[in-house]
């Protein structure tokens, strides 16, 4: 039995140490502007976080657990509702604005519940002489469940983060790295906390201890795989994909006239980027389910109708979002392409052509024949719209026609007009 008690004592040392270790880890890669926080703090200026250290610290042990278990739902919602945005993967600015306030107010409940929690371990502390031991087991189980359930939403977290990460500006990035670091900070005081609770609990049955240790082995593990991910995030490169946009034709462009936009999409990295997808501001959707390998290079291409009045200016921009092969999401935005609509050539197409005058003449005794013949070739291309470009000009004119015959002589006047309608 004395075996197995130093065992246990043994293994709370080393986990304790795991703990010292991880902590000391995060702190080394970097704390927040203002300096890490206590466990128990807060701002109400993070993110626009809405809580009040005050009104915590007022509720009861009972009522604390409660108010925590009944947000669970608030932070369900607001998982969902980051999910059905990255499912949308745009990168459209407005949209990029939309993630970040989402992501913002789902950290705000995550820094909430670990102050509430470790309100909670304090609370759990002045209460611990007046329970017994079955008591002090329940509430320790319960303590264990609500940290496991706070690990699951960090790795939640992370994973929206890293979805959403490429596509936040830089200001961002290092703002939400840093309340990812803090969040993990407020973890591992509440590990060491839980890990206090341990040494509390040498009077429980030796089958709770073990199930303590396995609890508080897990919790451990957990923590270490979100400080790997937060290590990873450090080094991500979000410019993994470039995208280049043009047009061919110069000059002037006329309403209802047919214009092609080509996207050159190219890997920059020595890995494979799959489930790409490029979008355009004002055409939409370009091509999806693109997998480019490394340094590759493709090219593709929209056409569409100008259908917009004269004298506007439409600028174009692509946004190409992809995954790389660490799954994390990479974008790229292209080059800005302006044109500018020009005034309509108008053309009007007659029902009659004016040939005017023209003079033919035939003199001798024997009878002979003059004639004065005219061609006229018209080709007439379909017309889309009012505004097409002009293939014919209002007006044919052939000239004076006179013809005349003097004596036994004829003379003739004749007209052809051919005409080539598509």
């Amino acid at each position: 039995m004395k075996l197995k008690e130093s065992l246990q004592v043994a293994i709370i040392i080393s986990l304790a140490v795991i703990v010292m270790a991880t902590a000391s880890a995060i702190a080394a890669l970097g704390s927040p502007s203002n300096g890490l926080p206590e466990s128990v703090s807060g701002s109400n200026s993070d993110h626009a976080c809405i809580y009040q250290i005050d009104s915590l610290l007022k509720l009861t042990l009972d009522e604390n657990l409660r108010e925590l278990r009944s947000r669970e739902v608030i932070l369900e919602n607001q998982s969902w509702e980051l999910r059905s945005q990255e499912e949308n993967a745009s990168v459209i600015p407005a949209d990029a604005w939309k993630n970040v306030r989402s992501l913002g107010q789902y950290e705000c409940h995550l820094r909430e519940r670990a102050i509430r929690l470790a309100i909670i371990e304090a609370q759990l502390r002045e209460e611990w002489p007046y329970l017994d031991i079955d008591e002090r087991i329940e509430m320790t189980r319960c303590l264990e469940g609500l940290l496991r359930g706070q690990a699951v939403l960090l790795y939640d977290f992370q994973s929206h983060l890293k979805r959403n990460y490429c596509k936040l500006s830089t200001p961002d990035q290092k703002e939400f790295l840093a309340s990812f670091e803090d969040l993990l900070e407020r973890e591992s005081e509440l590990l060491k906390g839980f890990e206090d609770f341990g040494h509390r609990l040498q009077d429980a049955p030796a089958g709770y201890q073990i199930e303590y240790l396995a609890s508080f082995e897990d919790l451990i593990r957990r923590q270490a795989v979100l400080l790997e991910i937060y290590q990873r995030l450090l080094k991500t490169d979000c410019h993994d994909l470039r995208l280049y946009k043009y047009i061919k034709k110069c000059g002037k462009f006329r309403p209802c006239q047919d214009v092609t936009y080509y996207y050159i999409l190219q890997s920059i990295s020595n890995c494979t980027i799959s489930s790409i997808r490029i979008t355009d501001d004002q055409l939409g959707e370009v091509a999806q389910g693109i997998s480019l390998q490394p340094y590759e290079m493709r090219v593709f291409a929209k056409n569409i109708t100008l259908d917009y009045p004269t004298g506007e200016r439409i600028c174009n921009t692509a946004h190409a979002i992809g995954t790389n092969c660490d799954g994390l999401m990479v974008t790229a935005s292209s080059n800005e392409v302006c044109i500018t609509i020009e005034q309509p050539v108008h053309n009007q197409n007659l029902d009659s052509l004016t040939l005017g005058d023209q003079r033919t003449i035939a003199l001798a005794a024997d009878p002979a024949v003059a004639e004065n013949s005219i061609i006229i070739k018209k080709s007439q291309g379909k017309e889309c719209c009012s505004n097409n470009d002009a293939l014919n000009y209002d007006v044919i004119d052939a000239g004076d026609q006179l013809a005349g015959a003097f004596q036994n002589s004829r003379a003739s006047n004749r007209i052809k007009v051919v005409a080539n309608q598509k």
